[in-house]
């Protein structure tokens, strides 16, 4: 069994389960909650928490991190241009229709671990419970057919490897 067969069989065996109301409707709200708002809301929301200070050093952190994260995220993606999986696997229909060609890195979760992970770093270790969420996120992508499991996992690792890099450099 190849990687390629595990990772499309993945992806059937998730797609299957989205056809179960529940679980459709988790892997939406995932993927939503993954969207953007929530990070370009987060420092206001921790600026009522803490200094004003500490939120503009977030804020700073944040779209230094995203910057750095985005740049690298289209440049892989339109260099291995990996086609989505209904483009790659007969007959599977997604669940909702992604808003690019390209399935290698996973977007959202990209910024989800990235967010998780300057949160953890710049706030509060306690935000590690976020990769939680995050694996979530990236699990969703999978279940909702727009994304195959090893795209998660080059997200996740993009994601993470820049928080990290970018928290390491600027704190």
């Amino acid at each position: 069994m190849t990687l390629k067969t595990i990772d499309a069989s993945l992806v059937l065996h998730m797609a299957d389960r989205a056809t179960r109301p529940a679980s459709r409707r988790n892997y939406l709200w995932l993927s939503r909650s993954a969207d953007g708002w929530l990070y370009l809301v987060s420092p206001l929301v921790l600026a009522l928490f803490s200094t004003t200070a500490a939120a503009l050093q977030f804020f700073y952190v944040c779209g230094t991190a995203y910057a750095v994260e985005r740049s690298l995220y289209w440049a892989i993606k339109n260099t291995t241009r990996r086609l989505r999986p209904p483009q790659a696997i007969p007959g599977l229909r997604s669940v909702i229709v992604a808003h690019d060609r390209f399935s290698l890195p996973s977007g959202h979760t990209s910024g989800a671990f990235l967010f998780v992970t300057v949160l953890s770093q710049a706030v509060n270790p306690l935000w590690l419970l976020g990769y939680f969420w995050a694996a979530g996120v990236g699990t969703s992508r999978v279940g909702l057919g727009v994304h195959f499991p090893t795209d998660v996992c080059a997200g996740a690792a993009l994601g993470s490897s820049v928080g990290l890099l970018i928290c390491g450099a600027v704190m």
